[in-house]
């Protein structure tokens, strides 16, 4: 008991924390960053979270140096990253974010892209360091009344999302996010897919789908979307809904999975809901790894990784502490 209640308490603090920070953080930097700051683009998935680390940062004594600023995935328009760097249009989802850094060079305009997904095997990242810092978990979300069944399997969710629209595999309303979004690739590659099929629609109202947007899911009880469990905490107009990862296509490798709970996105024993488990990183350029000011805030032994306030922090967001924190896995 002692131990559930000494746990309760640090993710009370941790979500404390969190709250002060984000009832004052805007969804983008209040002063201009400047040259020597570090600052990121990307991933909608840990906007949030990686801002308020960024604050609480920022915040300590003695205050760094190199102050880290994130600009959201959100907001749309042109941003300028950094004083004296060019507008580029605003970096929205994780290939997004990783694409303008690699477009970035070596002039450290944008320093580090979030990103939901991994690295891709093509080569064409194999400079960037993707270092992870936290886990999350994805399935799929519903409105709270659903038709939907609260368990699907790997191979059903499959078997939707590669239909053709009107089979009698479309079975559902299945919308995928924006081009581009950590979360798209990542769970269509849980599923097993490489092309979507037309029952996955990726508009909505005209639009593209936001990561992460519970608006083509509200009030219409056949709808379906990926969605991170930890961005979905607090959102109560949806639910996230368990995956059955034992019943697969045909040649997909069993996914690792993990059961949270939804309420806050903690690793539970019973209950809860099975997800796909993914690491969440912080992309660098390998170069910088080994740069002071990089590994004080990205490192194994750096902020992220090492501070109490920070680790309340990811957990407050509904993410999972990791065991490979400061490691890169490119």
């Amino acid at each position: 008991m002692r131990s559930t209640l000494k746990k309760a308490a640090v993710l009370v603090a941790g979500a404390a924390a969190f709250a002060m920070l984000a009832g004052t953080a805007q969804a983008d930097p209040t002063v201009t960053p400047a040259t020597g700051d570090i600052v990121g683009v990307g991933s909608d998935t840990t906007q949030d979270v990686v801002q308020t680390l960024g604050d609480l940062y920022n915040a300590k004594t003695p205050t760094p140096a190199s102050k880290v600023y994130s600009w959201h995935a959100t907001g749309g328009g042109t941003i300028t990253p950094k004083a004296g760097a060019p507008t580029i249009t605003r970096p929205n989802g994780s290939s997004a974010g990783i694409s303008a850094l690699i477009a970035d060079g070596a002039a450290h305009n944008i320093d580090f892209a979030r990103s939901s997904r991994t690295p891709k095997t093509d080569g064409s990242e194999a400079n960037y360091a993707f270092i992870e810092f936290a886990r999350d978990t994805v399935t799929y979300a519903t409105a709270t009344t659903s038709n939907v069944p609260t368990t699907l399997t790997t191979d059903a969710l499959n078997k939707i999302y590669k239909s053709a629209a009107g089979s009698a595999d479309c079975t559902y309303t299945a919308y995928l996010p924006q081009a581009g979004s950590g979360t798209r690739a990542f769970f269509l590659a849980s599923i097993g897919v490489t092309t979507p099929g037309t029952c996955a629609k990726d508009t909505f109202a005209g639009a593209p789908v936001q990561e992460h947007s519970a608006a083509p899911l509200v009030g219409d009880p056949n709808a379906i979307a990926p969605f991170s469990v930890g961005r979905a905490v607090g959102i109560t107009t949806i639910k996230v809904n368990t995956v059955d990862d034992s019943v697969r296509p045909v040649g997909l490798p069993a996914n690792v999975t993990a059961r949270v709970n939804p309420a806050d996105g903690q690793a539970v024993t019973t209950g809860g809901v099975v997800a796909y488990d993914r690491p969440l990183f912080n992309v660098i350029r390998k170069a910088d790894k080994t740069v002071s000011k990089f590994s004080a805030f990205f490192g194994s032994l750096g902020y992220i990784c090492t501070n109490a306030n920070s680790k309340n922090a990811v957990k407050a967001a509904g993410f999972r502490l990791s065991t490979n924190c400061g490691v890169d896995r490119n």
